[in-house]
C-alpha cells in the first residue's frame, strides 16, 4: 500500500501487517501494547529531533522489521546533526525508563523492559540501526565517506558474527525462540547487499 501525506510517500509493507497480525494473535503475555508504545516512542525521538533541525521526509516505509525513515535531500545538514537524528530515537527510549520505574506495576516493567531493548538494539553499531547510523556520521566528521562506510561495514560484520553464533546456539536450547537469529540473519542479508544508504 502506497499514498502520499504533504509530499512524504507512506509504503507500507504486506508483510507489515502480517507480522503486526502475527504479534497480536500470539501475544498472551500482554505485552503488545507496551511494546508498540515503546516502537512509537522511539519514531516519535526521531521526529522530534528531524523538526527540530528543520529536516523533512521524503518516504516513510513500513517493514517487517520496523520503520524506515528517508530523510529528504533538500535541506542541509550536518554530520553532527545526522548523527543526533539516530540517536533521537534511543534516547527517548532511555527517557521513559525513570518514569517507568516510578510506577512499579506490570505494564510499567513490561514498557520498561520494551523501551530498553529498544534503545539497546538500536544502539549496537551496525547499519542500517541506529547505532550504525550515528557511528557513520560521525566518521564522516574525520574520514571520506567512503572510508567511513567502510569502516562501519567492518564494524558491523565484527558484532553481528558472534551474535548470530550466539543466536544460533540459543536456538538448540530454546527451538521455538528464533526471532534473535531472524533479526541477526536480517541484518547480515542488508550488509550483505550493501543496501543504498539514505541521505
Amino acid at each position: 500500500m502506497i499514498f502520499s501525506v504533504k509530499n512524504c510517500k507512506i509504503t507500507v509493507s504486506f508483510l507489515f501487517f502480517a507480522v503486526l497480525a502475527l504479534f497480536l494473535i500470539e501475544d498472551r503475555s500482554g505485552s503488545a501494547l507496551p511494546v508498540f508504545s515503546a516502537a512509537a516512542l522511539h519514531e516519535s525521538g526521531h521526529l522530534g529531533a528531524l523538526r527540530c533541525f528543520g529536516a523533512g521526509l521524503s518516504e516513510i516505509r513500513f517493514t517487517p522489521f520496523g520503520i524506515d525513515m528517508v530523510k529528504s535531500g533538500g535541506t542541509k545538514r550536518s554530520y553532527g546533526k545526522d548523527a543526533l537524528i539516530s540517536l533521537a530515537g534511543p534516547a527517548a527510549n532511555l527517557a521513559a525508563v525513570p518514569l517507568c520505574l516510578a510506577f512499579p506495576c506490570g505494564t510499567a516493567q513490561k514498557f520498561l523492559l520494551a523501551n530498553c531493548v529498544f534503545a539497546g538494539f538500536n544502539l549496537l553499531p551496525v547499519e542500517p540501526l541506529d547505532g550504525g547510523q550515528a557511528l557513520y556520521s560521525l566518521l564522516c566528521m574525520k574520514l571520506p565517506e567512503n572510508r567511513a562506510a567502510g569502516v562501519v561495514s567492518v564494524i558491523s560484520f565484527a558484532v553481528l558474527t558472534p551474535l548470530a553464533a550466539l543466536c544460533f546456539v540459543a536456538l538448540f536450547r530454546s527451538p521455538w525462540n528464533i526471532s534473535l537469529l531472524v533479526v541477526s540473519g536480517y541484518l547480515m542479508l542488508l550488509l550483505l547487499l550493501k543496501r543504498e544508504r539514505y541521505d
